[in-house]
């Protein structure tokens, strides 16, 4: 059963395996966005209003890295939650104020967690939180409080900063449920029915999740390989 359901996942994924497994990479190495936290924050925040990820997403990330971090202007979480969700330059990346009020209350946390645990960098902030986060309980987190944090973005955010979890986005839920026959009640449910197969499959969660969104995006194989 265990290398039936291993072969299924290789056979359906086998051509993006390599691209996955970089994503995966990326994640575990604290390399997301070549391991700049905000860039990551605002990549989960945008992400959180069901944007197309890699048309829509992506590139306002790098124009908000273009704007803001290339020039200098933002280089931290404390510089970051500074801003107000009504600058006008913000408004430009993106027109949604509720992105950018969640992206920086959470930065505000997260910087409080740096300041408060005297750690060196935000990417390490970013991490710590991740890695001591209860997904169970994400209700009753600081930055599962934040107006626009749901469940779906606050994994999203933990799996960025490298731990090895699973979100239970609609994509990916329909997809384990084709392939797999993964159903769950409940969104913590479904997340511990990932955490099961993949120990039955031997990938890790956030491979699984990389090779279903890059096999269900309308990228061509070219544009899998420049990410």
């Amino acid at each position: 059963m265990v290398q039936r359901a291993r072969a299924i996942f290789e056979d359906r994924f086998e051509e993006l395996l390599a691209a996955a497994k970089e994503g995966e990479q990326r994640c575990l190495n604290g390399k997301r966005w070549d391991g700049n936290a905000v860039l990551i924050v605002v990549d989960a925040s945008l992400d959180s209003i069901g944007l197309n990820y890699f048309k829509i997403v992506v590139p306002r990330v790098k124009q908000f890295y273009r704007e803001y971090v290339h020039t200098g202007e933002i280089s931290s979480f404390k510089a970051f939650s500074r801003l107000s969700s009504e600058d006008a330059r913000l408004r430009a990346v993106m027109n949604n104020r509720r992105v950018w009020l969640a992206a920086i209350d959470i930065s505000r946390v997260l910087n409080g967690i740096k300041r408060d645990r005297e750690l060196d960098g935000d990417f390490a902030a970013l991490r710590y939180w991740a890695e001591h986060a209860n997904h169970k309980e994400w209700k009753k987190d600081e930055i599962g409080r934040i107006n626009g944090v749901g469940l779906i973005t606050f994994q999203y955010l933990r799996m960025q900063a490298g731990v090895d979890t699973s979100m239970p986005d609609k994509i990916i839920k329909r997809v384990v449920e084709q392939e797999f026959g993964v159903h769950a009640n409940d969104d913590l449910r479904f997340i511990e029915e990932m955490e099961r197969l993949s120990k039955e499959i031997g990938y890790s969660q956030i491979l699984i999740c990389w090779a279903i969104w890059l096999r269900e995006s309308d990228m061509g194989k070219g544009e899998w390989e420049a990410l």
